[in-house]
């Protein structure tokens, strides 16, 4: 019969992934972009970030000893996918963010579950909490980097293990955007979790200023937070609000801090001790070696351009995601394996990219027919302006 003749095989459904790799789809991706950007729906001059959670196609019941799982195949395949030399490319980031835990200033007793336990169905999904609450359940998260133009475009999608945080791809995302549209953004939005001192560092010496809060974790002690005290940088040193100094002691190189500390024999007799802290040693405070940026930062946080912005990131990221949630499946992904979830989540932010530039191109559409009707109705001259 004549239909079966332009039937696809099976395996067109089934094998395409593995045939074409990440680099096609990504492929994909990148020219809806590029022709969303000849239409004019990229505006370039702001960038917004922000990751959802998306539940793996995996039990977390079903995890066993890291031991007696071999993964060393999979991780050759993973790092197979790697583009040659290009160490900002999305398949280097996917490479890059492959699981495996980061340097951090935790104890080294601490211990993940990851650490011990893998899922053999997919090797590459991490325990998390679902967004609305529950027990754990094994999960990756979805990143955006989305434009500040009105057509919301998604410049780039970035799908990693649950156990990254949001925070740890954003320098990696940043650079790419800007280098593969050719951008110059003047500034970088996200919540909370990407004011870290390394992104702020990280966007304010590439020229993009970084509007994203501060969490000030000494507010969490219940004790005098460390904006109550003065530094003075002709003396370097700190004032305590009772009027008493805490000078240098010590810099952590590893952390990027200098340590303050007060005086223990006077901090002790302090009658307002038990407000500032319960170390015999006395107060101390950490300085950043970036100090200065943070400064920078906290001052934007005063103007009405920064609280605006903030506001637009809930409205310009947070509904592409309840979108590709509701219509798009991104809910839980269907396939397995980190290459795989990557595939999922770049043809759904395509779809989504698609969406918007077929309605930028019927309402163009719809707009020169209705104005070539009624000038042929009226019989207005084509070259009348109708500006």
């Amino acid at each position: 019969m004549i239909w079966m003749k332009w039937c696809p095989d099976h395996s067109s459904l089934s094998k395409i992934r593995e045939r074409y790799g990440f680099a096609v789809f990504q492929g994909f991706f990148e020219k809806i972009v590029e022709l969303c950007k000849e239409a004019g729906l990229v505006w370039g001059e702001e960038l917004y970030l922000d990751s959802t959670k998306v539940q793996a196609n995996a039990s977390i019941n079903g995890m066993i000893d890291r031991a007696t799982f071999d993964g060393q195949a999979h991780l050759e395949a993973l790092f197979e996918e790697k583009e040659n030399g290009e160490e900002n490319s999305p398949a280097a980031m996917i490479a890059k963010y492959n699981g495996e835990r980061l340097t951090s200033h935790r104890k080294p007793t601490y211990k993940r579950i990851t650490d011990e336990q893998v899922s053999p169905v997919d090797p590459d999904a991490s325990p998390m909490r679902p967004s609305g609450g529950g027990s754990a359940i094994l999960g990756y998260r979805d990143h955006y980097v989305v434009d500040g133009g009105k057509a919301r475009i998604i410049l780039s999608a970035l799908v990693t293990p649950a156990s990254i945080m949001d925070n740890t791809p954003m320098l990696d995302l940043v650079d790419w955007v800007k280098s593969r549209w050719q951008l110059d953004p003047k500034l970088a939005v996200g919540d909370a979790k990407y004011g870290t001192v390394k992104n702020i560092v990280g966007l304010e010496e590439a020229g993009n200023k970084a509007y994203m809060p501060i969490p000030d974790l000494s507010r969490r002690t219940g004790f005098y937070p460390a904006e109550d005290f003065q530094y003075n940088a002709e003396l370097d040193h700190y004032v305590c609000p009772q009027g008493k100094k805490l000078i240098l002691c010590s810099r952590r190189q590893g952390e990027q801090v200098r340590i303050y500390r007060a005086d223990a024999d006077l901090c002790n007799l302090c009658p307002a001790k038990s407000e500032c802290t319960k170390s015999k040693s006395g107060r101390h405070i950490f300085r950043s070696f970036h100090q200065e940026y943070i400064e920078r930062v906290k001052e934007y946080h005063h103007t009405d351009h920064y609280q605006k912005r903030v506001r637009i990131r809930g409205l310009w990221v947070e509904p592409l995601f309840g979108e590709a949630k509701d219509f798009h499946r991104l809910r839980r992904f269907r396939l397995r394996g980190l290459l795989m979830v990557n595939i999922e989540g770049v043809m759904i932010a395509a779809g989504q990219n698609l969406k918007r530039l077929i309605k930028h191109t019927l309402d163009e559409f719809c707009f020169y027919f209705i104005r070539g009707f009624l000038r042929s109705l009226l019989k207005i001259p084509s070259t009348f302006s109708t500006n």
